[in-house]
This record gives C-alpha cells, structure tokens and sequence, in this order.
C-alpha cells in the first residue's frame, strides 16, 4: 500500500505537467500557471514520492528476506518488524519532504519544482536575494540555506543506499535458496 502511496504522489506531481509552476516562467515553461505555493506542493509530493517508493521497496525485500532465510513468522513480523517496515519508508520521506519546505528547497526548474536553489534563465546576471522587475520570486531562493545539503542526501537515499540494500537483501536470498537447493539434490 505505502509503495503505492508513494508512486501516485509522484505521479500525480507530474501529472498537470507545468501547471504547477510560477506563472512567472510562462515565457519558457509551457503551461506554467501556479505560484509558489503550488510549485511548494508539486516539489513535496515528487521529493515524498520519489523516496517513499524504493524505500518501501527496500522493506519489502527485508520483509521477504525475514522469511526466505530467516524463517520468521507472521506474528513475528506482524509485531516486532512490520511497524518499522511501514514506519521508516513514512518517517524518512516525510521528514525529507518538510525539510525541503521549511528551506525553501522546492524550486522550479523548468520542468517540476524539486530544485533546491531558484535560478531560472532571467535571474542570470542577478545577484541571489534579487527580483528581477516583472517577477516575483527572488533569484536565488533557497540558497542561503541547508536545501542543497538535504537535497544531496535524499538524491544519495535513492541513488545509492536503496540499491545497495535491495542488491544485498536479493543476492542473500539468491543464496540461501542456492545453497538450500544443493543440500536437497544430494
């Protein structure tokens, strides 16, 4: 369900492709009719979504894990594991998405607002904190704070640690059922 959760937020924040983008960038976003408020909403449900998804992919694997190897049983995991197996996927993506919020790190890039720092083609030449006339979000937003630092450690959550977990958790099953396999044939 949680994995699911996660795949129709990201969907859905590109769902309306632009539309939730400031109306300010009309002149190189097709469809860009929001403001920063939607562009805010747009970037939290695509940061929560694209790190909600593989983390509960990583607990299903754990899950599975559990009982090809392990030999758990349901009440086992339905007590002592599920409750983390649900929570941390929730906890980690949430806490990533308010992040992000509360550091002004969703910003539009021209095609969805999960830019941690606001530097559209009008603000070159303009120094950061700046509007340019005509505009009304200053360049450089989300700069003069963490959402850069946020933003690599969640891209690092979903490049590299969930892979990483999903390819140990497969490779000790593969295993376990290889050797298990060995022993029946003799």
């Amino acid at each position: 369900f949680g994995m699911a959760v996660g795949d129709i937020m990201f969907s859905l924040s590109f769902a309306t492709y632009g539309a939730m983008l400031p109306s300010c960038l009309d002149y190189y976003v097709w469809n860009a009719q929001g403001n920063q408020a939607t562009c805010n909403v747009s970037g939290f449900m695509t940061a929560v979504g694209v790190l909600m998804s593989p983390l509960y992919t990583c607990s299903l694997n754990i899950y599975s894990l559990a009982i090809v190897k392990y030999y758990k049983t349901d009440s086992y995991i339905q007590k002592k594991m599920e409750p983390f197996l649900h929570g941390v996927p929730i906890v980690i993506s949430l806490a990533f998405g308010f992040a992000l919020l509360a550091t002004q790190g969703y910003n539009s890039h021209g095609v969805s607002c999960i830019d941690p720092v606001y530097h559209p083609p009008h603000c070159i030449g303009i120094e950061d904190g700046q509007v340019r006339e005509g505009f009304e979000i200053p360049c450089g937003r989300g700069s003069d704070g963490p959402s850069e630092i946020i933003f690599f450690v969640a891209f690092t959550f979903v490049v590299f640690v969930s892979p990483t977990t999903i390819g140990v958790t497969l490779g000790m099953m593969y295993r376990h059922v290889s050797q298990q396999e060995r022993r029946m044939g003799r």
